[in-house]
Parts: C-alpha cells; structure tokens; sequence
C-alpha cells in the first residue's frame, strides 16, 4: 500500500535540504529567543577570546618592559586619577582582577545562553512530536495497517528528539566554533600572517575529511534507527500478546527473536561507532601537525624577535582553545548526520498524506434518519485482489441488516467502508442520500456508533471511558447509558465506582465488563447508525444472552449493521445477508434464508450442531 511505499522510500533530499526544512517548519516564534541566545553566544566567544590576554599583558608589561595597550592605559588612569601610569603592583592587581571578571562574566553568558538555546530546542522537539501524533492520528488505516505501531511509536518519542540534536547539537556548535575559529584567525593574523597560514593548513584537511565521512556517517546512522525502530516494534509486539507467549509457554522464542533485532542493533551502533572515531583520530592527527607547525613557527618567531613572549604565551593559549572548535566542527558533522536520520524517518510520516481526505466544499451532516445504501461497491486492500464485488445493499431508516458468511468475506471491510476508514475502489456509499465523499468526516462519524469484538478501552476512570463519544456528558447522563447496557450494578460494585481507573485495554475488568461499557458508551453518543462488529462473539452462552437484551434496548429506533459469525445473534434481524466469496450469496430473514436450504441453512445446522461445551470441574 502507498502508507508502506511511502516510508521505505530512500529520501532524495540532503541532509542539509531536510535539516532546513524541519526547521523551518517549527522555527516561526521562536526567532526573538533564538537571536538573543545566540548573541549571548557570541558574546560569551568573544569573553573566551579576551581569557588570554592579562596572562600575556602581565609578562609583557608587568615583567616585562612593553608599554601598556592604549584601553589598558585607560582604564589605568580611570582607577587611579592624576597618576600618569598605574603602578606594576597595581597593574597587577588591575590584570589579576580582570582575569576573574572575564571568567565571571564567560560563566554567566554560557549559561544564559545554554538554557535560552535549550528551551528553544526543547519546545520545538514539542512541537514536532505534537505534529506527528496529531498527524499519524488522522492518517488513514491503510498506513497504520502497512506500519508497524512499535516504529510509529519510536519516531514520535525518540526521533522527534532530532531537532533537538540538529539545533543543539549542530548549528548552536558549529556557529560558536566558527567564530571563536574567526576570532582566532584574527588575532593570529594581526601577530603574524606565518601563524595564519599555519592556521589554515590545519582547516584545510580536516574541512575535507569533514566532507568524506559525510556520506558513510549518514548512511550508518540511518540504519541505526531502522534498526532501534524495529527493536521498539519487537517489545511492543511481544508486550501486546503477552498472554498468548506466556500461555504458549514461547518465552525463550521471544526472547530469541527480540536478542535477533536487539543483535542488529548493536551491530548498526559499532559501525557507526567505527567511522564516527576513525574520522576523530584523523582529525586529532590534522590538530596535532597544525599545532606543532605554529609552535614551531611562534618560538622562532620570539627568537627572531618579531614577536614577543607574551605573544607566544597568547598563541600557546589560542592553540589550546584552537583544538575545540575544530573538533567541534569535526564531531558536528557526525551529530548532524545522525540527526538527519532522525529528521528523514519524521519526514516522511509528516510527508505521509491520508488517503481519507475530506472535500474542499464537503459539507456536515446534521442527524440522520439512518437510511443507507451501498451502490455496485468493489473494494481490495491490494490492487487487483477484490474483497468485496459489485456489493448493492439498502437498510431502511430504523431497520437492522446483518452480514454473516465464511471469514475473510468482507463483513468488517462493509462496516470499515461506512466509517469511510476507506473508500471503494469502485461504487458509491450514500447516508441519506449523501455521497459518503461529499460529506466531513466528523459530521459523518458523529451519526455512528460502532461496538466491536474487542472493546477499546483506555488506561483512564469508567466515567471518562463511557464518556469518551462525550465528554461533556453530565454524570447523570453516564449513569443512565451504564444502566441501559446493564453496567451500572457492577460498577457501583468497584471501591471508586466510576472513578475506577482502569489498566491498558481494561485488563483488570471481565471480558463481559469491557463489553458492557462498550454498549454504554454507544448509549451515551446516542448515534442514528449502529453497527455490531461481533460483539458477542468472545463470550460464553450465558453471558452472551444477557448481553443481547442491552444490545436489543440499544438497536431499537436506530439503523444496525450488525456483523456475526455466530448466528444466534443474528436470529431477530430484519434482514440477513449471507456474503460469499466477496458477493451477496444470499438475503432473507432467518426463516426465509433456513426454508431455501442453502450456504445460510448449512451454516445454521453446523452451529446448532455443535456441542456444548463441557463444565470445567474445579
């Protein structure tokens, strides 16, 4: 299906081209913290530069005998009024005491700067996992049933986190290391041009090595989150059945196949691991040759006596400070290629279009009587393998219509097309006489209520689970629908009553219990349609009965779809249809349908003649 297609694609874009995009996206609002944080930035660069200088002023005009820089000699004079020079033991003093206020002063900077440029980085990576939740809600079932929930879940919680790393772990870096690197070069330059070239032949080789582990670090860091996507998938997948693997007694196979994926991923991280170090024991040895040739370079230049000691000492100290930057800059391509990866699998699902669009001009559905029809619908979840051929069907307003036949006839996929989960390859669904593509989705939604084998439940109370069709519901509301669906006793029953938090999926609740609060919640939207995905199928006889009574109290005056494999429940329906094969096999009622003797009576027999079932002694 497109949704597989779409996210397998190998994105045709660079890793600059999706950084930018990504950002821009999500930048818009943030601009007036980002500037400030980034000026804060660059001022605490130019602090860090300024960190070198009372050293060599204190050997060269201290212990030494060069007269003092022009705005030293100012501020001299400004703290000591009348005086033609400070004293050496002031300007000591004076040299000792700037060190601590430039340290002072760096301090706070970084750190005003690290939390603005933070906060920004934070509330993107909200932003974007905002986005992609809202927007993988909305996509179409056909991309949630081609992807696997385990890789959706991992790119909304773990590679939103990519534009975090790209802000501050690539730009914010590598703009403060370009300008300490500028600053640096600038000084050099204006001590001497033979240190400036030194500078440069260090960039030169490293900017170039930069440029050739490029491709090999994106590639690796890509199959480092394909590989962590499918190892979340694995723990999701095997969490989700974790009654079927215990019950099974398939523990040591889980396990076996989670270590398979968990093995891949270990594997994809060495190999990033590997280029990403080799390319930073190239850089250390591009540094080290740099530093030696300015070293080399400096000394002779103060045995030359071209420049002086404490120019030596500033540039011993530049080369120190020379080293992070560059490195930086050599680490930022790797933070950025990894962060890419992030960016391109985001990407993509933000590139991902439902195909379950609603019209420019779709207009909403007021309440509707009920009365549908399905004209000539063909329908395949892979092109050319039909599920459902040439399907005509009409319920009247009010009436009940159930669909039954062997599985993997197309019962569900009816019910699916009229939730427009999907829309037919072929044919027209009408509501109303609306064409099911002409009318909002929530104006269309807001007219069904759907019940199904296995309810959907939240980890949250039974009052917000009831009301979840309504949350504006008034208690006394909730109440009334809990004892139309014969809820009520049993809640009451529970120590928080309707406040009673439930587990994922309502595990702490009988099969009976979910199912009951399922039928309320149907009660409380009070919808026109009703459809019955198999609601009973997953209880015993017993308890089947007494949810058919709340199931007939909620079906009475609404149009019911329902949907069975066990024909009981389909005994009072209006009509029945029996689906074969993807067509209409047969329709009738019950008694017409058993009289022709055919697939319908053959079924009927079969499940009539089954035994009952045997009581557990215990």
């Amino acid at each position: 299906m497109s949704g597989s297609a779409s996210l397998n694609q190998k994105p045709s874009n660079g890793t600059l081209q999706v950084t930018l995009r990504l950002l821009a996206k999500f930048m818009p609002g943030e601009m007036p913290v980002m500037l400030l944080g980034l000026g804060l930035v660059m001022g605490a660069s130019a602090m860090a530069l300024v960190q070198p200088w009372p050293l060599k002023l204190v050997l060269d005009c201290v212990i030494g005998h060069d007269p003092l820089p022009g705005w030293v000699s100012k501020v001299g004079q400004a703290l000591n009024p009348g005086a033609s020079s400070a004293s050496k033991f002031k300007l000591l003093s004076l040299l000792c005491l700037g060190l601590v206020l430039i340290e002072v002063l760096l301090g706070a900077l970084n750190v005003a700067s690290a939390y603005l440029l933070n906060s920004v980085a934070l509330r993107l990576v909200f932003k974007l996992r905002c986005a992609l939740f809202d927007h993988v809600q909305r996509l179409s079932l056909a991309f949630h049933d081609a992807t696997a929930v385990g890789d959706s879940l991992y790119r909304i919680t773990w590679d939103s986190y990519c534009i975090q790393s790209v802000f501050s772990e690539g730009l914010i870096p590598g703009l403060t290391a370009g300008a300490t690197l500028l600053g640096i070069a600038l000084v050099m330059l204006s001590r001497d041009w033979r240190l400036t070239l030194a500078f440069a032949a260090v960039a030169a080789p490293l900017l170039f090595l930069i440029r050739k582990v490029d491709k090999p670090m994106a590639e690796q860091s890509t199959k480092l989150h394909e590989s962590e996507s499918e190892v979340s998938t694995r723990v999701e997948e095997t969490l989700i059945g974790i009654r079927a693997v215990q019950a099974y007694g398939r523990e040591q196979f889980e396990s076996d196949r989670f270590r398979l994926k968990a093995g891949a991923s270990l594997q994809a991280n060495l190999r990033l691991i590997v280029v990403q170090t080799s390319s930073q024991a190239l850089a250390g040895l591009i540094l080290a040759c740099g530093t030696g040739s300015v070293l080399w370079l400096g000394g002779r230049g103060v045995l030359e006596g071209r420049i002086t000691s404490g120019d030596l000492v500033l540039l011993a100290a530049y080369l120190a400070m020379l080293f992070k930057p560059l490195e930086t800059l050599a680490y930022t391509a790797g933070a950025l290629q990894s962060a890419a990866a992030g960016c391109r699998r985001v990407m993509t699902i933000l590139g991902s279009a439902p195909q379950i669009t609603e019209l420019k001009n779709a207009c909403d559905l007021p309440r509707v009587t009920g009365g549908i029809r399905f004209k000539d619908v063909t329908f395949g979840y892979r092109p050319g393998v039909p599920v459902l051929k040439n399907i005509d069907l009409e319920l009247a307003p009010g009436s009940s219509l159930a669909l039954v036949g062997p599985s993997g006839t197309g019962k569900t996929t009816l019910a699916s097309l009229l939730l427009r989960f999907y829309d037919p390859g072929r044919g027209s669904l009408f509501l109303d006489g609306h064409d099911l593509r002409a009318v909002s989705l929530k104006s269309l939604r807001r007219n069904l209520a759907l019940v199904t084998q296995e309810p959907v439940l939240f980890a949250a109370s039974i009052h917000e689970n009831i009301a979840y069709g309504r949350p504006d519901a008034s208690q006394a509301e909730i109440e009334a629908a809990a004892k139309a669906a014969d809820a009520h006793e049993f809640i009451c029953r529970l120590p928080e009553k309707y406040e009673t938090e439930l587990s994922e999926r309502g595990t702490n609740l009988s099969s009976g219990q979910r199912q009951r609060l399922a039928i309320a919640r149907a009660f409380l939207k009070d919808a026109p349609v009703l459809i019955l995905d198999e609601p009973t199928s997953a209880l015993d006889a017993q308890s089947e009965d007494a949810l058919l009574q709340a199931l007939d109290r909620l079906m009475k005056g609404r149009t019911t779809l329902i949907i069975a494999h066990r024909l009981s429940t389909v005994r009072r329906a209006d009509r029945i249809v029996v689906l074969h094969d993807g067509r209409i096999g047969e329709s009738g009622s019950h008694q017409e349908l058993l009289a022709r003797g055919e697939l319908y009576a053959r079924m009927w027999q079969l499940q009539v003649a089954e035994p009952e079932p045997m009581a557990v002694q215990t």
